[in-house]
């Protein structure tokens, strides 16, 4: 892994090609993309990004502030056309930036994305949650309790008892919940995969079923025994769903106007 002195970011040295970025979710981490990035970096140039939750620069706290983000750090690396994935809140992002300047995705990759009308987001965070209900959080969002490692619950517990960063999770949570994309994605016209857990409590697979309903180009896989965090729970079997669709993909990726499949 390179970029080591860099916190806000990571990518593969060996990586070449089509970039493809991948987001956190709101209690998410960089680090939870660290497996698929060693796993499709033979294929493209994965890159993995912190988004500024808790950075109090990031003045609009919202799914805009955070596509914007996104935007800047794509123009800073001169990225101008790229594969973006999303887990949870990340995915609504990507959904976002993906309706806001659509020339410059061509392929979504969603898997736990929030943007309809589900209130997953909310379910157990409270202003003030002690121990426990910050590792029961954790736990709900996978389907083996076992994925919930004490380090990601530290973390969360970290931010969760803090009493500004528990405020800028419910500012976004809520900003999330505002934030519906229904609506527009029919506007979505590439190729987007949706990696889904069976058993996701949060975003359950009614939601996946509903985005590929809604998106034109969308397909979506279910894996077996995963709840919300599949790049976590699952990561041999989702870098090999994802990996498999970019090979198939490819072309239509880079000829948007190509036949649309299902």
């Amino acid at each position: 892994m390179d970029n080591a002195g860099n916190p806000g970011f990571r990518w593969l040295e060996q990586g070449s090609g089509e970039p493809i970025l991948l987001l956190h979710g709101l209690v998410g981490q960089m680090h939870h993309w660290d497996t698929v990035l060693e796993g499709l970096g033979h294929l493209c140039r994965p890159i993995a990004l912190t988004l500024p939750f808790f950075d109090e620069a990031l003045r609009q706290v919202s799914i805009e502030g955070l596509s914007t983000h996104v935007l800047r750090f794509l123009d800073a690396l001169s990225i101008h056309h790229t594969v973006i994935g999303g887990n949870s809140l990340g995915g609504h992002v990507a959904l976002a930036l993906t309706l806001a300047h659509p020339d410059r995705v061509s392929g979504l990759v969603l898997t736990g994305s929030t943007g309809l009308l589900e209130r997953g987001l909310r379910r157990g965070i409270r202003r003030q949650p002690g121990g426990e209900d910050v590792r029961r959080t954790a736990e709900a969002a996978t389907f083996d309790r076992s994925s919930a490692t004490d380090a990601w619950v530290a973390s969360m517990r970290a931010v969760m008892t803090t009493p500004a960063t528990a405020a800028r999770v419910l500012r976004f949570a809520r900003d999330a919940m505002r934030f519906n994309v229904t609506d527009r994605l029919h506007e979505i016209d590439v190729p987007t995969l949706l990696v889904w857990g069976r058993e996701d409590r949060i975003t359950p697979t009614v939601m996946a079923e509903r985005f590929r309903a809604l998106i034109a180009r969308a397909q979506v896989t279910y894996l077996e025994r995963c709840g919300h965090t599949a790049m976590l729970e699952r990561p041999a079997a989702f870098i090999e769903v994802v990996a498999n669709w970019l090979e198939e993909t490819r072309q239509r990726r880079q000829a948007p106007g190509l036949a649309r499949t299902r």
